[in-house]
């Protein structure tokens, strides 16, 4: 029949087979925290580390997740996202364990001068071992009647604290009545310590 259209099949869209187009990757490629800064290991990614969770007088709180990778570690961050006013003291440090009843202090530091200005902290490390599976812990201590820091995190999407499920969701916990030095070693399922709504973030490359 003169005229008529004629079907001759898929069609190439880009060069691309339109029958085989369901095959290709649909997701655009994204930079990873270890793309962008160097992150080996962190409790969350930096663009969900947009608010600020209060360091308050007096509790110690850690925050923790497991390492998906084997590295040494030289270098610690956190992120001070408000300043002090008034505090005594500050204290921060970095424990490495096989899980989280199990940590070991690897470093401390100490002193106002962490927590007086805003913006990114390096802690140096020297060299730490950390596994892949191992557990990964970062804990601030302030003391004084002053303005608290806030520190770079985000809230919690749902719920009445946060979830104990590691890096899915990263955690914290808290507990009242301390004083420095930092403890040696830690134990986070103790019931001795209180889960918080808070999701701190820290990394360590």
């Amino acid at each position: 029949m003169a005229g008529a259209l004629e079907y001759r099949g898929p069609v190439p869209v880009d060069g691309v087979d339109v029958a085989t187009m369901g095959q290709l990757p649909t997701a655009e490629a994204q930079a990873t925290d270890t793309a962008l800064y160097g992150d080996q290991v962190s409790t969350l990614r930096r663009t969900d580390a947009i608010w600020g969770e209060t360091l308050s007088p007096g509790y110690l709180t850690v925050w923790a997740t497991i390492a998906s990778r084997s590295l040494a570690a030289s270098v610690a961050k956190f992120c001070v996202y408000a300043v002090h006013n008034g505090l005594t003291g500050f204290d921060f440090g970095v424990y490495v364990g096989p899980d989280v009843s199990s940590l070991d202090r690897k470093v401390t530091v100490s002193g106002l001068s962490w927590i007086a200005s805003a913006g990114m902290k390096s802690v140096n490390l020297g060299a730490v071992a950390v596994n892949r599976g191992d557990a990964v812990a970062f804990a601030g201590l302030t003391a004084g009647s002053g303005t608290a820091p806030r520190l770079a995190s985000t809230t919690p999407a749902t719920g009445a604290g946060a979830s104990s499920l590691l890096n899915e969701t990263p955690y914290s916990v808290y507990r009242s009545g301390q004083t420095a030095p930092l403890p040696t070693t830690l134990n986070l399922t103790d019931a001795a310590w209180t889960r918080a709504n808070q999701k701190f973030w820290g990394s360590l490359r």
